[in-house]
């Protein structure tokens, strides 16, 4: 998308000198301020060229917010061509001044930007009974909040500048408030208010792509898929702030919106047998790349001649460019991960209809691990050999392809990451049932009424602690009552896997046939639904059918919602690798058992052990043995803000 061409005149016209950080940060010399701070912005002309300017200046954290929560977590190795910045990262080592990712101003530049938009927004201004700057205002809100976020996950504590820097004084680093990222979520929370939910997306129109240097043709972005929803970005200042019910029904009411209702839908990846000689339907891997439909994301150029470019493709593809030297790679902790699960098929004789789980108990047996259990990885990052006559001197033959990545589109928010923050929340309330329902069952008209649609026996799923619970939190209005609680949302139903009349069945939104040409829907699942409005557990995506997976469960005598926790986790993992939220997942959870009583961190900041013990076991894939080095300097004394686990907000 040419942003550079949208807004060129207007800022040419109007960019002054501006300010970004303290010290280096907030230098009052750099040229990041799109506006004259003596304007007011009360004008219509005024809402695309600084809205757009914002998200032009957003281009520049884009591709970091994925490495620095990826490169720090667990689920990514480096390759021996990676460069020294991403070296450094993955070593834990935030000293070097010069790391390319390292660079607090690009997200103070977006910051002031927005502070300034705020403060001098006409919100008043009406025309025709709208107010025309109210939907930019709660737009900047949310860019703002979400980059503040950002920043607090790469940094541990940022300063928290709420007005425009326009002089010296006001980037004086003393007369600014330094805030962890919980304290900073409450503190942004104050800027939304009940009213901001029912507001509109603006809306642009379609942003036309330009020509390319090359004659190719850049991306075309609908507007309204470059904001963030308010009610999402509101459950995660809640979740962070450890508000848990509030972020609960945050999520759930964007994903219940009657005009926007988001069903997870049921791509997925599978086996037509258990011979693992050939590997089924992959639907799951066309969601992403140029077909990804993520609720918003920041549009990147196309080439440099339209400003930033992303790096991502270069970093985990073999490209051109690169000499098909890729970057960065799966962890064996992800492999080994992934191996682990257990992929579930669907039996169903066909007389009786009684339904039964069958497993591949020869897995082991298998020496490609990425076939062993959750296909998710599989088919995502994908790998190849060139033949010998594709290869020249310095070309690197072992080639590798991650579907994840779109060159122009960096997503920040898509339907099951909601989903999985909506159970991480559910889960820390009290309702670990609900919570690990959406792993599972998916959240939907029937698993909601306790019934699996199973039949030949009684099987419910017991809600009924948690609706008792939910009514006690107040959560009552839209637990059982209002979310998923209307024909939208049903359950995948079942459909034939070969072209005999049958044994292997799955759910899914498709009908096929069952070997007679005529279309089968099994006894007890009656209705047809689209295969966009149906849902499913999100485990399925990659296991197969688990929802009947007797495997897949709570046990009896554990800690319910730790053990829920540990799986929510896993299934981020399996999910949303290499798309930029490992790193604050599990910070995220590791300051979520700091409020455990019971939990020798209790008080603390973190359980350091939780985040250290996923980190320190990146590497070992099969084996047991850790790094214990970086054990010890992730798990610092245990439970206080450790210095180490982010990026030097001041380097001396």
């Amino acid at each position: 998308m040419k942003l550079k061409n949208i807004i060129c005149t207007a800022l040419t016209a109007i960019l002054a000198v501006g300010a970004t950080s303290c010290e280096d940060m907030l230098k009052v010399d750099s040229r990041v301020v799109l506006y004259d701070y003596q304007n007011t912005l009360n004008y219509a002309t005024d809402t695309v060229y600084s809205v757009m300017g914002i998200i032009s200046k957003m281009q520049a954290i884009a591709d970091r917010a994925v490495i620095l929560n990826e490169v720090r977590g667990d689920l990514v190795s480096t390759t021996d061509r990676a460069n020294v910045s991403l070296k450094e990262l993955y070593d834990w080592d935030f000293t070097d001044k010069n790391n390319v990712y390292d660079n607090p101003a690009d997200y103070y530049a977006v910051i002031n930007n927005c502070n300034f938009f705020l403060a001098h927004a006409d919100t008043a201004y009406v025309r025709n009974h709208k107010n025309i700057f109210l939907k930019e205002y709660i737009a900047v809100l949310s860019y703002r909040a979400w980059t503040y976020l950002q920043l607090a996950q790469a940094y541990g504590k940022v300063y928290f500048v709420n007005e425009p820097i326009v002089s010296a004084d006001q980037a004086d680093e003393n007369k600014l408030q330094l805030l962890d990222i919980k304290q900073l979520a409450t503190v942004l929370l104050d800027d939304f208010e009940q009213r901001f939910l029912d507001y509109e997306i603006p809306n642009y129109g379609n942003l036309a792509g330009g020509t390319n240097g090359d004659g190719t043709t850049s991306e075309t972005h609908n507007s309204q898929d470059l904001f963030i929803p308010v009610r999402i970005i509101m459950g995660d200042l809640y979740l962070w702030a450890g508000q848990y019910e509030k972020a609960a029904l945050s999520y759930a009411e964007y994903l219940t919106d009657l005009n926007d209702r988001r069903a997870t839908g049921t791509a997925s990846a599978l086996w037509f047998d258990k011979g693992f000689l050939y590997l089924g339907d992959d639907n799951y891997s066309n969601q992403f790349g140029k077909n990804m439909k993520p609720i918003c994301y920041i549009p990147m150029e196309a080439d440099v001649y339209g400003g930033v470019v992303s790096d991502l493709p270069n970093i985990f593809n073999s490209t051109e460019d690169n000499d098909y030297w890729h970057q960065l790679t799966s962890s064996r902790a992800l492999v080994q991960l992934s191996a682990d699960q257990e992929f579930c098929f669907y039996s169903e004789n066909l007389s009786t209809h009684v339904v039964s789980p069958t497993f591949n108990n020869d897995k082991m047996s298998e020496t490609d691990l990425t076939i062993r259990g959750d296909l998710r990885l599989r088919t995502i990052l994908t790998s190849s050999i060139a033949k010998a006559d594709e290869v020249g001197v310095g070309l690197n033959r072992n080639r590798q392809t991650l579907a994840k990545i779109h060159p122009e589109k960096i997503g920040i928010y898509r339907n099951d990451v909601v989903y999985l923050r909506l159970a991480e929340a559910l889960n820390r309330c009290g309702l670990s049932k609900t919570a690990f329902a959406i792993l599972k069952y998916g959240l939907n008209y029937v698993t909601l009424h306790g019934y699996l649609g199973q039949s030949g026996k009684t099987n419910t799923f017991d809600f009924c602690s948690d609706s008792i619970k939910a009514q006690s939190m107040g959560l009552g209005d839209i637990y059982r009552e209002k979310m998923f609680n209307n024909s939208y949302f049903y359950p995948a139903q079942l459909e034939a896997q070969g072209g005999t009349s049958g044994t292997t069945w799955r759910f899914s939104g498709r009908v096929k046939t069952n070997g007679t040409g005529v279309p089968y829907t099994a006894d007890y699942f009656t209705y047809s639904i689209p295969e966009s409005n149906n849902t499913f557990g999100i485990h399925s995506r990659g296991c197969g059918c688990s929802e009947i997976n007797d495997r897949y469960r709570i046990p009896a005598d554990v800690d319910t919602m730790r053990y829920v926790e540990e799986l929510i986790v896993n299934e981020m993992a399996l999910e949303t690798c290499f798309e930029g939220y490992r790193f604050g997942d599990l910070l995220r959870v590791s300051m979520h058992r700091a409020e455990d009583q019971a939990y020798p961190s209790y008080g603390g900041f973190a359980d350091n052990a939780f985040l250290a013990e996923k980190v320190s076991m990146r590497k070992t894939g099969v084996s047991a043995t850790r790094d214990e080095a970086l054990y010890s300097k992730l798990l610092g004394d245990g439970k206080s803000f450790n210095e180490d686990w982010f990026l030097r907000l001041n380097k001396q």
